[in-house]
C-alpha cells in the first residue's frame, strides 16, 4: 500500500497546476487506478474513478429538492463510480477531500504521512457477526463523507448499526434481568449477550467466541 500511496502523492503534485487553474486534462489509465486503489483502501465500494464533476441538491426540512446545488467536488476533476456505473457521491467527495488536503502539503514527505493516517481513520468497523449463520452488523453510518468511523472501542448506544444485506437499524435493548438484546427493526432477528457488554469489541468478542467466525463478503 504505501507504493500507492507515494504514487497517489506524485500524481497530486504532478496535476495540481492544473487543477488550481481548474483545467482537467485526462490522466492515463495508470494515474486512475493509482485513484481508485485509494479510495477502496479507504474503504470506500467502489468499481471505478471517471473524469466528471459532481453536484449535489440543497434540500427542504421536508426533504423535496430546493432547485439549488452546490459541488461534490470541487478541486479534483474526477468521481467515483459504483458497479452499476452510478456515481458515488460519498465516495467522490472523500477523494476530493484527499487530493485537496495533500495538495496543501508542503513536501511528499507530509502528504504521504497525511494520507496514510487518513486512509486508516476512513476505513469503516469491521462488520460484526451477530449469528452463526452470517448475520452481520455494520456500524451506523456517519452523517458526512469524511466523519470519524466506529471503532471497537466505541461505545454500544441505543442505535447500534445496520442490519447487513436487511439493510434495516439494529437497536440494543434490555431483554431480561441479565441480558440484552440487539433488534433488527426491519425483520425483527434478535440476538442475546451479557448486560455487562459496553463497547462494539466486546460484542464482537463475546459471540465469535460462541461460534466459527464467517469471512463477511463485500457488503452493500
Amino acid at each position: 500500500m504505501s507504493d500507492t500511496i507515494e504514487a497517489f502523492v506524485d500524481i497530486v503534485y504532478a496535476r495540481k497546476e492544473d487543477w488550481d487553474r481548474k483545467q482537467s486534462p485526462r490522466m492515463s489509465p495508470k494515474e486512475i487506478t493509482v485513484l481508485l486503489a485509494i479510495v477502496v483502501a479507504a474503504g470506500w465500494e467502489v468499481k471505478g474513478v471517471a473524469p466528471g464533476w459532481l453536484r449535489g441538491n440543497y434540500r427542504d426540512q421536508d426533504g423535496s429538492t430546493t432547485g439549488e446545488t452546490y459541488p461534490i467536488n470541487s478541486y479534483c476533476p474526477y468521481k467515483t463510480t459504483d458497479e452499476d456505473g452510478h456515481d458515488s457521491y460519498a465516495a467522490t467527495t472523500w477523494l476530493d477531500h484527499a487530493v485537496t488536503m495533500v495538495s496543501k502539503e508542503p513536501s511528499n514527505e507530509t502528504a504521504i504521512k497525511w494520507l496514510e493516517s487518513e486512509v486508516c481513520r476512513s476505513r469503516p468497523l469491521d462488520p460484526v457477526q451477530i449469528t452463526k449463520d452470517g448475520d452481520f452488523l455494520r456500524e451506523y453510518p456517519p452523517r458526512e463523507a469524511c466523519d470519524d468511523h466506529m471503532r471497537d472501542g466505541d461505545s454500544l448506544s441505543t442505535c447500534v448499526g445496520v442490519h447487513a444485506y436487511c439493510n434495516s437499524w439494529v437497536d440494543r435493548r434490555q431483554a431480561t434481568k441479565r441480558m440484552d438484546a440487539i433488534v433488527c427493526r426491519g425483520c425483527y432477528l434478535r440476538v442475546l449477550f451479557p448486560i455487562e457488554i459496553r463497547t462494539y469489541g466486546e460484542l464482537r468478542a463475546f459471540l465469535a467466541s460462541t461460534w466459527t467466525p464467517v469471512v463477511p463478503t463485500t457488503m452493500s
